[in-house]
């Protein structure tokens, strides 16, 4: 199985597991999405490549083939997504915005994102997203 199937039935887990939410979670998931969209908008790349998960900014750098500072901003990725709807599944996190969805995954104390770039999805169909673990 490629890379991106891998994470798009991850996606699709993480979507269909029961649901554990607490708001505390819930606000810290979506300050950390908040954080990398602030990043993309203002041009800084360490901090955007900072807020991904290990796994997801290798993903990029191998796809890409250069460093993640490098190569996040050319990833058309919007800056500019307004208010999310965050909601946490245990140790993992995705945040909805209108026109973007953001994967994330606990690691140790701080959430970190594991997939992007995911545009609105129609039915049962997976996300497909710019940037994922792979």
């Amino acid at each position: 199985m490629s890379p991106r199937p891998r994470a798009l039935a991850a996606g699709v887990v993480v979507l269909t597991l029961a649901s554990g939410c607490g708001s505390a979670a819930d606000d810290d998931a979506a300050e950390r999405a908040a954080h990398f969209y602030a990043a993309i908008a203002a041009d800084d790349a360490a901090a955007a490549c900072a807020d991904l998960a290990p796994e997801a900014r290798e993903s990029l750098e191998e796809q890409e083939g250069k460093p993640c500072a490098d190569s996040i901003l050319d990833q058309q990725l919007p800056g500019d997504t307004g208010q999310g709807e965050a909601r946490v599944y245990g140790s993992m996190a995705q945040v909805e915005y209108p026109d973007e969805t953001a994967f994330l995954s606990r690691y140790d104390d701080r959430w970190l994102l594991t997939a992007v770039g995911c545009p609105p999805r129609s039915g049962d169909q997976p996300h497909d997203c710019a940037i994922e673990v792979g």
